[in-house]
């Protein structure tokens, strides 16, 4: 190991908790390995007065630590479209108040008819009150979808463009290095087009997502496989051609200025030991 692809206190890592004593407990570990920069997702038991109660804690009780909280409308959907809107619009008053500046918006596995990200971006830019409570909007974008998918991909990131409150972008995981080199070049275009279509858009970060192999994830995720995260027979088979994927992504990562964010659980001294390892050519 004797060269850096990313500085381990620049990247961010997305935790995992089931209780408030937990999460102080994996924030308490962050903070003693000097690593500020923590998303919070919108998942499984995180959500609702659970998620915001859990956003409260880390702000307060940790306030170094850069918080980014996500909002997934499938988890937070609240009997219909309006309830759920103005659930997600509350939720943007209330991590403000709390410190927070930026939010993740994502539709979740399994799109809402009646409300997603798209139509609640559109919402939003309709919202005079939410001018006055300015907050960074991230959206998520797969890079990896069958040609046929990947098109309604690209026409729904250029409506939540259009919107004007897009300020970051993040990809989801995959293992097709190649396939992403290209649709990032696609990704690349459309930013550019944005720009030059709205005054208001500038700055896009874009973020793309990471997971640790081992030979326990990798079974786990064999038998049980993330909707939406396209990974190869080879990556799932082997912990090394697995290790090696996952370089060929950083690296593609560090041509294209992309901040990784490490998705699976990184809390202990060896999965931290596992991940600065990573991070390694």
């Amino acid at each position: 190991m004797n060269f850096a692809l990313f500085n381990l206190t620049k990247i961010r890592i997305e935790i995992s908790f089931k209780s408030f004593d937990e999460l102080r407990k994996t924030l308490a570990f962050y903070q003693r390995n000097n690593l500020y920069k923590i998303n919070i997702p919108c998942k499984n038991n995180i959500k609702k007065d659970f998620l915001l109660e859990s956003i409260k804690i880390s702000k307060e009780e940790f306030p170094t630590i850069d918080i980014i909280p996500h909002f997934s409308i499938l988890h937070e959907f609240k009997r219909n479209r309006v309830n759920t809107y103005d659930s997600f619009l509350n939720f943007l008053q209330s991590v403000k108040k709390l410190g927070c500046s930026h939010v993740l918006l994502v539709s979740g596995s399994q799109k809402r008819s009646t409300l997603d990200s798209v139509t609640a971006l559109s919402m939003l830019k309709e919202t005079p009150l939410f001018f006055n409570q300015y907050i960074s909007i991230g959206v998520a974008f797969n890079p990896y979808l069958p040609e046929f998918l990947f098109d309604e991909e690209i026409s729904r990131l250029e409506k939540k463009l259009q919107s004007g409150l897009v300020s970051s972008i993040w990809l989801q995981f995959g293992t097709d290095y190649k396939l992403l080199k290209s649709r990032i070049e696609i990704l690349f275009n459309i930013i550019s087009t944005a720009y030059k279509n709205n005054s208001k858009i500038s700055n896009i970060m874009i973020f793309g997502s990471i997971l640790i192999p081992s030979r326990e994830f990798l079974a786990r995720f064999k038998f049980r496989p993330w909707k939406g995260v396209y990974c190869s027979n080879e990556f799932l088979e082997s912990t090394d051609v697995a290790n090696n994927l996952v370089s060929e992504l950083l690296k593609t990562y560090k041509q294209y200025k992309i901040c990784p964010i490490i998705e699976n659980i990184s809390s202990t001294e060896d999965h931290l030991k596992k991940l600065k390892m990573s991070l390694y050519l």
